[in-house]
């Protein structure tokens, strides 16, 4: 049976448990995180659902954010989830939680995502760590879409040594290969099929890298297929996924990043390459 909890209680603090982090506004994506977390844990499933402020660097994209709580919790309990977590404001970030409380991402986190967010991954951290510190997870998903996220918390609580595992989750997609974003839902339906084109743009890139083996070349290319399709991009690069940075020679693999707007809404997203 699910239970709603506000705060976390000594009994699910010390319970075997897989944690999903959401911020609401659930899809498909996040309920393959769910399926995923249920299916990797012989423990309990907690979901939470809590707008981080401090992940926003746009107040009104934090104003706008979609906020649906009565069907996310009517979709999780169909997924017959535990826990479902929905905490408070100062319950997370309580009168005696200080600035310097607050996690730094460091260098990773001001390049791509971070150099047109800034503080965002600061955010993102800082807000993971205090809901690591509150559940006390064995395990925990994020989704492969927030490429930069998902390597930045890799990295940060590897450092911290601890035994919590990181699990991965594929990119969720339309039959079109709009991959699933609580941001979709503002987009109107001419502005739908409009974010369908980011996909196919990823695609086009990709193979002209394949034909061409020029990264930079590469990148013009698929800024110009923005351009062509009317889509503002804040960026769309190469990186290497093992470092989260420009490629060197060296590079095993590649992943291809990008994010950009449709009618003012952001989305990003990402394509693996492998040669």
């Amino acid at each position: 049976m699910t239970r709603i909890i506000n705060e976390i209680d000594k009994k699910i603090f010390l319970e075997e448990k897989c944690f999903i982090p959401t911020m609401g506004a659930l899809h498909k994506g996040h309920l393959s995180l769910v399926k995923l977390g249920k299916q990797s844990t012989n423990g309990k499933t907690i979901v939470s659902i809590f707008v981080n402020k401090r992940q926003f660097n746009d107040e009104s994209d934090y104003d706008n954010y979609p906020i649906d709580l009565d069907k996310d919790i009517e979709l999780l309990r169909k997924e017959e989830v535990d826990y479902i977590f929905v905490p408070d404001e100062n319950y997370i970030y309580p009168k005696d939680f200080v600035e310097l409380d607050g996690m730094e991402s460091g260098e990773k986190g001001s390049l791509f995502e971070g150099a047109h967010r800034p503080g965002h991954f600061d955010g993102v951290l800082t807000v993971v760590n205090r809901l690591f510190e509150l559940v006390n997870p064995t395990s925990a998903v994020f989704g492969k879409k927030d490429a930069q996220q998902l390597y930045l918390v890799k990295e940060f609580f590897a450092n911290k040594s601890n035994n919590l595992k990181i699990i991965e989750a594929e990119i969720i997609r339309d039959k079109y290969g709009l991959a699933m974003s609580s941001r979709n839902r503002l987009l109107s339906k001419s502005g739908i099929n409009i974010a369908r084109n980011i996909f196919q743009i990823l695609k086009n890139t990709k193979e002209h890298f394949f034909q061409n083996q020029d990264i930079q070349q590469a990148e013009a290319f698929g800024k110009e297929l923005f351009n062509e399709n009317d889509i503002e991009y804040d960026y769309l690069n190469f990186v290497d996924p093992k470092y989260f940075e420009t490629p060197d020679k060296n590079h095993e693999k590649l992943l291809l990043i990008t994010a950009a707007y449709v009618e003012g809404i952001r989305l990003i997203d990402n394509m693996e390459v492998i040669q």
